[in-house]
């Protein structure tokens, strides 16, 4: 997949900071264990914990998913979903709009998420979370979609505190952390426990799967990739094993 890919995922947000000349490591030869990006290192945990307390506070999202249910819902999503991409199609080609996002929006959006208009339109995190939330909602039962996208998304922002303040062991092939993937299931079982749409096995079942593809190095955003598995995974158990008869979103309602 190219590098500027709609889909492309923004670098490893849970990718704990590399060791600098601040202690004791010269600077042209860093620590072996250092395999995060420069992106990430330039991105601070201060940024970090801004970007994620939005993340949190996008829950409304999710809330109001379950709260509309899938045709109000999808009133307000596919709108706002279309206004976003066009938005981050729109500074891919034009320098005064780009300059105008990065003066608003740019100490929360990573290098990456600002390439230079020109080279490529390049998806940022809070459209990839509309884009995410609106297939959801086409495609799986509205219960289960709201139950696993706040899941997610409160997972999503553990694993990227956890993992890059005290994350120390990389997965293999990956920048994500067995530090973070284990603060991601802790807070994903939190939040699947109080869900009242997912009994609990099925619900630690969908925490599993998002962690596993949350920590693998996909191409897909992750805020796309990891409830889509997740939804998917919990829809199958609950159809194929348990017998359960199910919508599958505004999708299923046209069959």
């Amino acid at each position: 997949m190219p590098p500027h890919s709609p889909l492309a995922p923004p670098s490893q947000d849970d990718s704990p900071p590399a060791a600098g000349a601040d202690d004791g490591a010269s600077p042209s030869r860093p620590s072996p264990d250092r395999t995060a990006s420069s992106d990430d290192d330039a991105f601070s945990y201060a940024a970090e914990l801004k970007r994620k307390a939005l993340h949190i506070l996008a829950l409304v999202v999710p809330l109001g998913m379950g709260w509309l249910g899938t045709n109000g819902a999808l009133v307000l999503l596919a709108p706002a979903t279309l206004l976003a991409v066009g938005a981050d199609v729109l500074r891919a080609h034009s320098a005064p709009f780009a300059r105008f996002i990065r003066s608003v929006f740019g100490p929360l959006m990573r290098r990456e998420e600002m390439p230079p208009p020109g080279s490529g339109v390049v998806v940022n995190g809070a459209t990839s979370v509309l884009l995410g939330a609106t297939v959801l909602t086409l495609f799986f039962p509205i219960a289960v979609a709201a139950s696993v996208f706040a899941m997610t998304m409160i997972a999503d922002a553990a694993a990227a505190l956890v993992g890059r303040r005290v994350g120390q062991h990389r997965w293999p092939g990956s920048t994500h952390t067995v530090e973070g993937s284990l603060a991601f299931v802790g807070a994903g079982m939190l939040v699947v426990a109080a869900a009242p749409a997912l009994s609990l096995p099925v619900g630690a079942l969908g925490v599993f799967i998002a962690a596993v593809v949350e920590a693998a190095p996909l191409p897909v955003n992750d805020n796309i990739r990891v409830p889509l598995a997740a939804a998917l995974a919990v829809t199958l158990v609950q159809v194929g094993i348990l017998g359960e008869a199910v919508q599958w979103g505004w999708v299923g309602s046209l069959w």
